[in-house]
Formats: structure tokens, sequence, C-alpha cells
């Protein structure tokens, strides 16, 4: 394959242009390209002298630099030009005159010209000839100054070339002619040249050897100032990209690339990584993105060169390569008279066994224009084809036993708790605000606190401010990108920058400006870590090219049809018979025969950091302000700020951005907020999940998994497994996904005028910063005890000055910290008022653990007792019989009075209490504030409303109830184990077994506590004579409830420290409160392992594991949840430093090194998590096919009052169903699999360590024994959830 050189045309010269190739040069008119032949053999080619000058556009001019096989091929006239360009000799004196032409015009190093091709390195679309152009430029001015020649040796050179002739033979002809030989034995030619006019430097030399380098092909060197670099050619192909990704970075680029438009340059990039490739090219939707991007524009010509360079690396056909070939068809307007190659195509396809009918369903880059064209072209022989094939898509089932019962199609007369949820004139009106709001990536609205209007001259200074800052950004990328066009940019990111060329052009230049800044108000509000921030923005740009490359090839308006049709079915009066996941797939189906329509293009991370990394030097080099110094002298000082802290977790130190202060407050304005738009609810229904990568927003998509870090190592483990084990899990999200909500408006004024007010300091509302107390410098105070006559001696002055010193870094750490809660109840607050009228839903996504969370972090249900008093379903059901009465107990429940006392007699006492109930509801501010009393006031206010107004209807069992009624589990993770391993005891006492009345865990522990400690206090132990009366059930509950989740003792101390710091000197001395909190923790821990037993043989067998597998088998741990969610442990060990710039597989991340203390502290409580994540999807999945409204936070389900007894039912069912599967057992065989494989991988162990391995072996087949409790009693158990 021959290198190209495409250069387009300058207007300026375009009549020397004609005068020069005016002989030898056709223009093409189904292509417009010109090319160079001896004669015209074909109508399409024009001479170019017989065009008028107005009439010549600028396509690129082709010249052939490299050797060419002969192609014979009668029938194909581009053949024969291809044939006769390479063949014949006598074109060289054209070819070099072309070359000084191009050179005496500027058009190799002028902005006049766009060299696309480039020679010399092995990143992608590098412009390395333009600094040779430089150098030899250079050089040849040297040359100059030394000859004692007037005019330059070049001239000479190309005089004494056109003196010259060749005669070429038939024989000649028909063998292969290699013409970089050739064009060799010219150069030694021009050298004798040379020597005749005078002599030559040194510098000249190396320019003709660069020279003759850049006509050979694809150099493997770096040039440094005209010199090569003996270094530089052994470390060839390691400058950017290691082998294993290569081909990942060449398919980003050629993505990049054809969603900008630029074909030729992709073209270019592709031949010259064709004809020497560094690394072997073994992915062919590398060649599809290029054959696909000229089958758009009808270029057979190029589309064959690059199909021909695809079989010459014996590089696979796909369904995409084919699907190219008759695109480029469709777009001719003869293709009805080329039947014979469709036929052709469609014979190849046959050969290779891809199955035409399956076409639609196996191409990943065809877009919907596209996709009809492709048709267009097959109905010219298939008449009858269809790409939507003629069955549906049919119910797909589930595989997991567990899940055997939902293959059963549900009842049909099921009832739709989304039907009339929204209105179909109000679903129209927000899905274009949905719409909006995505296309413009935030959301404006108004603050809750500040009310005062922004001046009009520091609206005018932040607006002039922010022009100066386009205006800086505008030109410094322009002037960026044109330095690197002509290789002078800054050596420290110009290869960034050629790797990620087509991602800096795919878009307008002021595009990129407004996500910069978009990023200076980001960083306005907060510091981030630099490395986070640069990878946000480079995905912002990523995200944009691909939205715009969505809309423009019509796969934005196909979504938008199909997510319509979507909602009519879900929204329908009946509950449909099959998931919103086989819904919508159905869809995807009927309109394109895939099951989804926005393709799943995945960027490595590096190159989104690479992106940001660019504008970030932009930003950080060239936005400058005028800072005033103590002397009155000025400075120009970076707005952007970096900052390096320590990092908590292993003490390295990690670089934070912050904008400058004084611009700070220029650009936040207090009355106005900005929302991240993936942090602000959705207005409509979220797009089902159908992948780990499709669903959620409606014009992109978002990632099914939420990573612990940027290694993103859950995600990429996941795609080792079939693409249905994620069904069941990603079902679930869904039906949590599509509760509607609303926000209790009464509720959000209450705490929205205790929040203005500052008057909820008591109800952990925190109060805003002006209000607290100001920290006070103690220098004047150490100071005055320094010089103080006192008789003090050096220690007490000593322990003075410390009290100072901490008091003073307390105020300040407790006014940060408060300040910090007050900005995020504010924006809660805000946001929450914002769409007080609205219909809001919240797409969900999974942690490592399976566990589900709201996509939106600053409002949505699982947040604390005020954001949670803020709900109510979108839906309401009435009450019925015994919705009243669960809404009662609801409250009691909240209150904590009677945690032992049964739902019976908590029904009395809420009767009891009606009156404060109905005064807290009607004066919540100015009343007697019964409501405050409660452990969970504000939703507790919020039932004793929803009471109020059902008692005061006519009849109570017709009052409508918006209100979401809870149960939860009795210390859910306690529950979980004591199920696991059959423990009689542990499950009466977590309530899986049936009582008249509830037990408490809680409350037995705390005995158990104030057992030890009394015996404790008659041995004379003075802390525990000091803690008397003071052991209460909440002291020590958090810890309790925590312990099995792994808790160290280190943590239940600050958690017991917590909760006895406010109780005042009389009662406890503060310089006690650390040894009462580690003597607590002791106690809980003992009061723990007595009670459970078998829970504590369970989590140290787990501990045990985890420690093997990290320690001997120097692997993650990894295990299969019961939903069939494949899990691993993502904590290795890493350098903070090669954050995001580095992308690995999944196969790198598991030889990292793992952290050995996180996986064995971590993996009792993550198993537990996954196994209480499973226990909530398959309730959900019952509740789904029961046409019931359902929500969770974790082991907390939500549902209408009057489905309450429903839940119970369902939720109990599902638990005796999941803890029947031998869940320790498949445990245990999993860990066996794994060890087996490590041994066959490390088949030579020294002799300790294949003991060490062997043990392992021995204690993962050891499974703890069970014991005899019954898991069918549970069904019987009222308090199981309650």
């Amino acid at each position: 394959m021959s290198q190209f050189l495409r250069v387009w045309t300058s207007r300026i010269y375009r009549q020397n242009f004609k005068k020069l190739l005016n002989q030898d040069v056709y223009n093409c008119r189904s292509c417009s390209i010109h090319r160079y032949s001896s004669e015209s053999e074909n109508d399409k080619l024009i001479r170019v002298v017989d065009i008028p000058v107005k009439e010549i556009k600028e396509p690129p001019v082709i010249f052939s630099r490299g050797k060419r096989k002969p192609v014979h091929d009668e029938n194909n006239p581009v053949a024969t030009q291809l044939q006769l360009l390479s063949a014949g000799l006598e074109k060289r004196k054209l070819q070099l005159n072309v070359e000084k032409w191009f050179k005496d015009h500027g058009f190799t190093s002028g902005h006049s010209s766009n060299v696309e091709f480039k020679s010399g390195n092995e990143s992608f679309g590098v412009k390395q000839r333009r600094k040779t152009t430089a150098v030899q430029k250079d050089a040849k001015k040297q040359t100059r100054k030394k000859s004692t020649k007037k005019h330059p040796a070049e001239n000479d050179s190309v005089e004494a070339f056109q003196n010259s002739t060749t005669e070429v033979d038939e024989e000649q002809i028909k063998s292969k002619i290699d013409l970089k030989e050739t064009y060799k034995k010219y150069l030694k030619r021009v050298e004798a040249e040379k020597g005749k006019v005078g002599s030559v430097s040194k510098k000249s030399k190396k320019q003709s050897a660069n020279e003759s380098e850049d006509i050979e092909g694809f150099t493997d060197r770096k040039q440094t100032h005209g010199k090569v670099s003996s270094k530089s050619k052994k470390e060839t192909g390691k400058s950017l990209t290691l082998p294993k990704h290569y081909n990942e970075d060449l398919l980003s680029y050629m993505r990049a690339s054809l969603m900008g438009g630029m074909m030729h340059h992709a073209h270019s990039v592709l031949m010259q990584h064709s004809v020497k490739p560094l690394h072997k090219i073994t992915d062919p939707h590398i060649f599809n993105c290029v054959l696909l991007g000229w089958a758009r524009k009808g270029k057979d010509v190029m589309l064959n060169e690059a199909l021909a360079q695809m079989k010459k690396f014996k590089i696979p056909e796909t369904y995409d390569t084919f699907a190219a070939e008759l695109l480029c068809i469709g777009n001719k307007r003869n293709y009805k008279e080329r039947e014979h190659e469709i036929r052709d195509i469609l014979q190849m396809m046959e050969e290779k066994n891809l199955d035409i009918k399956c076409m639609s369903q196996k191409i990943e880059y065809l877009t919907p224009k596209d996709a009809l064209n492709v048709i267009k072209v097959i109905q010219v022989v298939e008449p009858g084809y269809s790409h939507l094939g003629n069955e549906s898509l049919t119910a797909q089932h589930y595989s997991v036993p567990l899940l055997e019962d939902f293959n059963n199609p549900p009842n049909k007369d099921v009832p739709n708790p989304l039907y009339r949820i929204i209105s179909n004139s109000k679903f129209e009106e927000n899905l274009q605000k949905q719409l909006q709001f995505e296309e413009k990536g935030s959301v404006y609205m108004d603050s809750v606190y500040y009310t005062k209007p922004v001046g009009v001259k520091k609206e005018q200074t932040k607006n002039h401010l922010l022009e100066q800052f386009h205006r800086a950004l505008y030109g410094a990328f322009r002037f960026h990108l044109k330095k690197h066009s002509k290789g002078k940019l800054d050596p420290t990111i110009e290869k960034d920058v050629e790797q990620i060329w087509p991602f800096l052009k795919a878009l307008k230049t002021n595009e990129y400006i407004d996500l910069m800044m978009k990023e200076i108000e980001v960083v306005a509000e907060k510091g981030y870590s630099a490395g986070y921030r640069k990878h946000q923005l480079g995905l912002s740009v990523i995200n944009l090219i691909q939205r715009k490359y969505f809309k423009e090839f019509g796969y934005l308006e196909l979504q938008k049809m199909v997510y319509k049709e979507y909602i009519g079915i879900v929204l329908d009066e009946k509950n449909p018979s099959r998931c919103h996941r086989e819904i919508w797939q159905s869809l995807c189906r009927k309109y394109t025969g895939k099951t989804a329509i926005l393709p799943d293009y995945n960027f490595p991370d590096h190159i989104s950091y690479k992106i940001g990394n660019f504008l970030y030097s932009l930003m950080n080099t060239h936005l400058k302000m005028i800072s005033k110094k103590h002397d009155g002298s000025t400075s120009n000082v970076p707005v952007l700020n970096f900052v390096k802290q320590d990092e908590n977790r292993d003490g390295k130190l990690l670089t934070f951005v912050q904008l400058h202060p004084h611009i700070k407050k220029i650009c936040l304005t207090d009355t106005v907020m900005k929302s991240e738009q993936a942090f602000y609810p959705m207005l409509v229904p979220p797009v089902p999940w159908h992948g780990m990568q499709l669903g959620g927003f409606i014009t992109f998509n978002s990632d099914l998994i939420r990573c612990l870090d940027e290694n993103q190592m859950e995600l990429k483990y996941l795609k080792k497994f079939p693409k249905d084990c994620l069904n069941p899990v990603m079902d679930s999200l869904n039906i949590l996904g599509t509760c509607g909500w609303r926000i209790n408006t009464k509720m959000l004024d209450v705490v929205m005028e205790l929040f203005k007010k500052n008057a909820g300091v008591s109800l952990d509302i925190p109060p805003a910063k002006h209000t607290m107390p100001k920290p006070v410098f103690p220098s004047l105070k150490v100071k005055e005890i320094n010089e103080s006559e006192n008789k003090m001696d050096e220690d007490e002055k000593k322990k003075v000055k410390a009290e100072l010193w901490k008091k003073y870094y307390k105020v300040k750490k407790d006014r940060a910290e408060t300040h910090s809660l007050w900005s995020h109840m504010h924006r809660t607050l805000s946001l929450a008022n914002s769409i007080r009228d609205e219909v809001i839903w919240f797409p969900h996504s999974l942690d490592f653990r399976g566990r589900s969370y709201p996509f939106m972090p600053h409002l949505n249900y699982h947040g604390d007792d005020v954001r949670r008093s803020l709900f109510q379903f979108a839906n309401g059901k009435p009450l019925g019989e015994k919705g009243l009465d669960w809404l009662k107990i609801h409250l009691i429940n909240l209150t904590g009075f009677a945690k032992r006392s049964s739902n019976a007699e908590r029904l009395q006492l809420a009767n009891e209490l009606l009156p404060d109930i109905m005064d807290s509801a009607d004066y919540p501010l100015e009343g007697r504030r019964w409501w405050q009393t409660s452990d969970e006031p504000f939703q507790t206010l919020a039932v004793c409303m929803e009471i109020t107004d059902a008692v005061r209807c006519e009849d109570p069992s017709k009052f409508v109830s918006y209100f979401p009624t809870h149960q939860d589990g009795s210390c859910n993770g306690l529950q979980h184990y004591a199920a696991l391993g059959r423990d009689q005891a542990g499950a009466e006492s977590v309530n899986l077994s049936p009582f008249s009345h509830p037990q408490d865990v809680y409350s037995d522990v705390v005995e158990l506590v104030e057992k030890i400690r009394r015996k404790d206090a008659e041995a004379g132990l003075e802390i525990a004579q000091k803690l008397e009366g003071l052991v209460k059930r909440k002291t020590i509950k958090q810890t309790i409830m925590t312990s099995v989740y792994g808790v160290t003792m280190y943590g239940a101390k600050l958690q017991i420290l917590k909760q006895i710091s406010p109780l005042p000197d009389e009662a406890l001395p503060s310089e006690l409160h650390s040894l009462a909190s580690a003597y607590l923790a002791k106690c809980a821990f003992k009061a723990l392992e007595e009670m459970f037993s078998s829970a504590r043989t369970i989590q140290d067998w787990f501990t045990q594991i985890a420690r093997g597998m990290a320690k001997t088998c120097k692997m993650p741990t990894q295990w299969i949840t019961p939903m069939g969610m494949p899990i691993i442990q993502p904590y290795i060990k890493q350098d903070i430093q090669t954050k995001f710039k580095k992308d690995y597989s999944i196969e790198e991340l598991m030889k990292l090194k793992v952290e050995s203390r996180r996986q064995r502290n971590g993996f009792p409580p993550n198993y537990i998590h996954s196994i209480d994540a499973s226990h909530m999807m398959l309730t959900s999945l019952e509740m789904y096919r029961a046409g019931l409204t359902f929500a969770s936070v974790h082991d907390c389900y939500w549902t209408h009052a009057i489905d309450v007894d429903s839940m119970n039912k369902f939720c109990r069912k599902q638990f005796v169903a999941l803890h029947n599967q031998p869940l320790l057992e498949t445990l245990s065989a999993d860990f066996l699999n794994d060890i087996q494989k490590y041994k066959k991988e490390h088949p030579k162990l020294k002799k300790l360590h294949q003991q060490a391995v062997d043990d392992l072996s021995e204690l993962v087949c050891n499974v703890p024994k069970k014991g005899t409790f019954d898991l069918n009693i549970v069904l019987e158990s009222e308090y199981f959830f309650s």
C-alpha cells in the first residue's frame, strides 16, 4: 500500500496549480479527487486544464510516494489509474515538481493548507512531517549562508533532475517497480550535483537523510532539532500506549474521527499504521469505522483501498464491513444498476457464514439513517428483505435457580400502580424540559436562603470577567492547535495532543470553551481532586461529541420515538405482562432489529483524562488575574490553584484544584444555584436498564455499577460473564426507578422555615456559618502567658497553651464541618423547592456489592430523617380497612417509644396520643411540638399530618394516601447471620421466630452490657461505677448494628463517644469520655459474642478465607450473589500517580498487589450486604408481579399503608426462599474453584507456600456447622419486618 499525502489547495494558488498540473492530472467526477494518469480512459475523468478556475473546489490532491504492486483489473478504471501511477517511472519528474511546488507555496508548513498525513511516529494523527519541514528550512538557511553560489542547492538539484531523462521499457513496467529505491538513487545524484555546486554542511546531509526517511514511509524514530536519537530508536512504540492497548486506543481514535467527520484524516492514519505497523492490528472495527465513513460519502475508491489493506492483514470481515460496502452502493444514484455487485457482496457474506437476516442485530456502527440505505440496496436483489425480523422478542427466562418461580407469566388482571401518575399533556411538557436539561448538562434554580437580588455592579463585573476568560481561552485553544499543527507545541503535552487530536477537532471551538467555562463554575463551588475533575472534563467532551453524532445520524430521534411508545405501555391501565427491560428491548427490535438504540461506545479512561488535562493546562496557563501585594506592587497569579493535600487512606499526596478566592466571590451568585443535570431528579420515567451501560437518562448512557475508584475493576470484571447474568438485577432496579415521587410541600415549608431562621439546631438542621462563633487566634493570649510574671512553671504554661490551641482548632473544625452540612442542606432544600409541584423519578444504580442507590446524591429518599420526610408517592391509594392503623403503628415505630410492644399496643398508644398528633400537624412550630420528642422527628411530623387528614375525612377508609409506610428489619445483618447458621438463639433475638411481642436485640444487648458493668463496678472498677445509669439503648445501638458489618474496636469506640459526648460534666466528666467509650465498646463486643456465637463463627470463617485468598493466592475475594451477580472486592494497591493516566485491563488489575487488610475486613460485611440486596430485589420482583408500589432503603421497605400486609407476606416468603439455597456451600465451592485455578497457574510452588494453599483449601471445605432453627417458621413471624 502506498503512502498518500493529502493537501487541500489554497484558493490563492488555483491558477498556478492548474498551469503546473494541466497535462497529467484529472479530476474524478464521482469522488472529486485529483489523480495522476497518463491518459483519460474513463468518462468520469476530466483533465484539470479543461475545468474553469471558479469551478475547482478544494478536494485533496493525492500522489504516491511509495511502492505499489501493479493492479490487473480491466473492469476497474480506478485500479488502472493506480497501476499506471505506480509503474510509470516517467512520473517521477512530475511528482518532484509537485513536491517542490507545494514547498515553495507553503503548503507543507503554512496555514493555507491542511496536511493530514504524517511520517515518523507511532502515535495517531501526528504532524511529524511539519516538524521535519521546519528543520529542513533552518538547515537550508544555514546552507545558503555557507554556499559559495548565489542560487540555492535545492534549485540546482531540481534543474539537474529536469535535464535528465529516464527510459522505461515494457519489461520494467510489468515488474514490481520500487519507487523508494529509485528515489534514493535520485538523492545520490542530487548529492553529486550539490558537490559540484559547493561544499555541503553536515546539517544538510542530515536533512537529506531525514527527507529520505520521510519519503520512505513511517519512520520509527523521534526528531529533535533535525537529529535522530539512537535511544529513541530503541524506544519505538513505547511513547504512548502499551501493545495490549494498541488496538483499543486506535479504535477510540477512529471512532472519534468518524464522529467528527474527519475521514481523510482517519484514512491517512489508518494507512500509516497499516503500511508499517508497529503493532499488529487485530480489531476489525478499526477498519470498519473508516469504511463506514467513506461509505456515507459514496467514496468507493477510498473504501476499496481500506478494504484491500484489511484483507492484506487477514483481518476477518464482520457484518459492519459488508454493511459499509452495501451502504456505499446505496449512496450512489445508480445503485439499482449495480445488482451484480450487490449479489457478490451477499455471496461473500454467505461464504463467511454471516447470515444476512442477523445483520441488523450484529452491526455496531451502522446508524438508523445508514440502515435504511442498506435495506434499500439489499431489496434490489431480495425485495422481501426486512431488518426487523418476523418474530418478536420472546420472554427471557432467568437462569438462576432461585428465580424459577418468576419465569411463570403473572396474572393479567393486576392493576398498574403507575396508571394516571402523570397526564399526557404534562408528560409531553416534562419530556421537553428533561431533554433540554440533558442537552445543556446543567439546571439553574433559586436559593431558598438568599433572596436578595444580585447587584447590577456585581453582575456586570461577573459578566465582564467571564467574557475575558472566554476570550483568553478561545485564543489559547486555537493557538495551541495551530502550534501543534506546526510541530511547535510543548513536548510535555505534544504526545497527549497527538493521541487526542480528533477529540479536539470534532467540535467547534466555542463548544470546548463553553465546557471549560462550566468547569470553572463547578470548581468555584468547592475543591475537587485534580485528577477527578480532569477526567470528568474529558468525559464531558466525549459525551458532547457522542450526543452531536447521535443527533445528526438519527439515534436521538429514534430513541425519543421508542421512549414515548415505552411510556405508553408502562403507564397503561393494566400492569404489563413483561418486565420493563423486555418491553424496551421489544420496541427497539421492532424499529431497528436490535435490542438497543444508543450504541454502547466505550472510550478508555486515559483518553478522557488526557483531554481534560490538555484543557486544564490551557486554563491554568492562560487564566490570570492581577493581584496586589502588600508593598503595592502587582503580579499575575493563576485563577486556578492546585494544592497538594494528604489522602486519608494511604497518606499519599493528592492534588486538589480550587478557584482563587477573589474569583470565587465574583462567580458564585447566592440567589441562583446550579446543579449538574445528572444530580437533578428526572421529570419523566428513566430509560430501563438493558445493559451494563445502557439505561438511565434518555439521550446518553450511564454506568450500571458505581465503581469504587477510577480503575473500574468491578465493571471490567462483570464483562467477563454473560450479559444475561445481570437481567434479574436490572429488572429490580427498573422497578425502583419507575416509582414516581412528589415533594411533600407541607413538610418542605416547615423545614425551610426552620432553616431560614436557624432554629433547627436541636433537630439536626445545621445553622448558618455567620451564627456560629468565630475561632479566635490564640497568639495574643499565648504571648501574655509567656510574658506574665505569675509563678507558673514551664509544664503548666505548655499545658495552658496547648489547651488554647486545642480549643482554637476545635472551634475552627466544628465551624467548617457545620458549614459543609449547612451547604448540603441548602442545596437539598433548593432542589426540592424547584420541583415542589412536579412528579419526579430517580434512576438507580448499584455499588459493587449489589446494593441499590439513586443517581442523585443531594436530594433522594435514601437520606437522613429530614430528607426522607420530604417525599411521598406520586400515586395515591385509599387507606382501606387497615391502612389508617398501619399509619398509626408506623408513627409509634418512628418515635421509638414502644420497641417491645405489640402492634395492638402500639395502635392503642397512637390513639391515646391522637390530640398531640393533631396538634403537631396543625401547629408544627407554634403548638406543643410533641413531634420533636421522637427519635425521627421530621418523619414523625409527616405521619402526624397524614393521620390528621385521614381522621378528619368522612370515611377514613376512602382517604387517598400518598404516604410511604415503612417496614424495617430487626437488625437485618444479624437476621441473615442467624439464618445462615440456623442459630436458634440468635433467630429468636432478631424476630425470625414468631412471638406475641417483638424482640428488641438492641435492648437485649444493653441489658447484657449493663450486667457486665454492674459486675465490674462491684469489683471496684472506677469507670464502671461512673457509668451507672448512663448505658442507654441509643448509646450502643449503632455499634450493635454495625458489628455484623465488620466495625472494629476503634470504630465502635468513636460511635459510642459520639453518643456520650453531649453528657454534662455533672453526669460524666469530659476527661472520662474517651475511657468510657472504650470500656463500653469492649463490653458490647463481649455481649454480642455471648448472644450470637454462630454469627461470630461464620464471620471468622469469612475473615480467614479472605485473608488466605489475599495472602496465599494473591487474588481479591470473588463470589456470585444468589441473584446471579458476580462480585469482586476491588481493594488493590496502586500508585496514586497513575490514576486516570493508565487504563488497566481486568487481567492486569488481577495481577496487582491486593490490600490484604481491606480484603479481610471487608468480606464479611460485603457478603452480608450482597445477601440483603438479593432479598430486597426478590421482594421488589414479587411486588411488581402483584401490581404494588415498592421502594426500599436497603433493609427498610416502603409501600402504601393498605399494602403493608401484602409486602410483609412477600418479604417473609422471599427470605425463606433465599436462605433455603445452599449459600455457604456454594460459596465454598466457588472458593475451591479459585484455589484450583491458582494451582494450575502456579504448578511449581515452594514447600511452605504449597502447604499454605493446602491449608486454605481445607479451611474452605470446613463449612461452619448449622444449628437446629427451622427457617419455615419465619413465614409466621409477624415482627420479622415491622
